[in-house]
């Protein structure tokens, strides 16, 4: 059992890792990314992940550590983790915003066995000849309780819950629902909590910074290599609008538009899962937050 870890969650822009670098700026502690997409050593623009600069100076894990088209999963992020935790005894400060990263530490679900590769490979054998909707309605069968949380066009989670039915015997929800004993002694966790207005404006705003650094470039370069057209990267917010832009199907005004409107559309989708999810969080502002981690150290 490890003694301290603080959590920071929230949808995307509400500052997430300015307030992570302001809390290791001032304890001994360092950064372990837990966001899906910045896991991956693509997309770096896209996905905005923090600068490299910025990404050594505060110490930060587990950006870019996988080389795609390699893919990321829940599992596979948390024992990466727990390794990064098992050679320091700074703390460690998780941040990102996809919960069911963070959710796997605090709430300590079972570790699924890796997956033999020959079901791997059987299951997308499958896949290429009767498609995702065979598998999905397979889903539905199995394990009704996960199948109706995620979308029927989520390939990704749709082949993983059944390569984990295949290869244990067990359904997803058997091992979210199976819990072992806790792996922190204290969690201080804080969800930001900003004004839909303000977090509105800050995605606006961050969406056209993207366009101005480069974006339909990386995106152009990235769309070039199409090693793997089911890899999680290609369902990247952004990542279509911006290639129809690029192929001067749309306009620019157009597509910062629908790039915005696809963005805020997905931190909506956060916010209603770290509100169902978070129950254990603190639902507070940029200030509060800081002052609270701090104050509770």
């Amino acid at each position: 059992m490890f003694p301290l870890a603080i959590f920071i969650g929230g949808p995307t822009a509400s500052q997430k890792s300015k307030l992570a670098f302001l809390i290791q700026s001032k304890i001994s502690s360092f950064i372990i990314n837990a966001d899906s997409m910045q896991v991956y050593d693509k997309l770096n623009i896209l996905t905005n992940k923090p600068k490299s600069k910025l990404i050594d100076k505060y110490d930060c894990k587990l950006f870019n550590f996988l080389s795609y088209p390699k893919k990321c999963n829940v599992g596979l992020w948390r024992r990466k983790s727990i390794e990064l935790l098992k050679k320091t005894k700074k703390t460690p400060i998780f941040v990102g915003g996809t919960g069911l990263y963070l959710d796997s530490l605090i709430n300590n679900i079972s570790n699924i066995p890796p997956i033999p590769e020959k079901i791997k490979l059987r299951v997308n054998r499958i896949l290429s000849v009767k498609g995702k909707s065979y598998f999905y309605e397979k889903l539905l069968k199995i394990d009704n309780s996960y199948a109706t949380k995620i979308s029927k066009n989520d390939t990704q989670r749709i082949l993983r819950a059944i390569e984990v039915k295949v290869a244990t015997g067990k359904n997803f929800s058997y091992w979210h629902k199976h819990k072992k004993e806790n792996i922190f002694e204290r969690v201080i966790y804080v969800v930001l909590n900003l004004e839909r207005d303000d977090l509105y404006k800050n995605i606006n705003e961050r969406c056209k910074e993207m366009l101005s650094e480069g974006v339909v470039d990386e995106v152009k370069k990235f769309l070039k290599s199409k090693i793997s057209a089911d890899h999680p990267l290609h369902k990247a917010i952004g990542l279509e609008i911006l290639s129809n832009y690029s192929k001067g199907k749309i306009k620019t005004e157009e597509a910062l538009s629908l790039f915005s409107r696809d963005t805020r559309r997905y931190a909506k989708r956060q916010l209603t899962w770290f509100k169902n999810r978070a129950e254990s969080a603190k639902n507070l502002g940029f200030n509060d937050a800081k002052n609270y981690i701090l104050n509770n150290l």
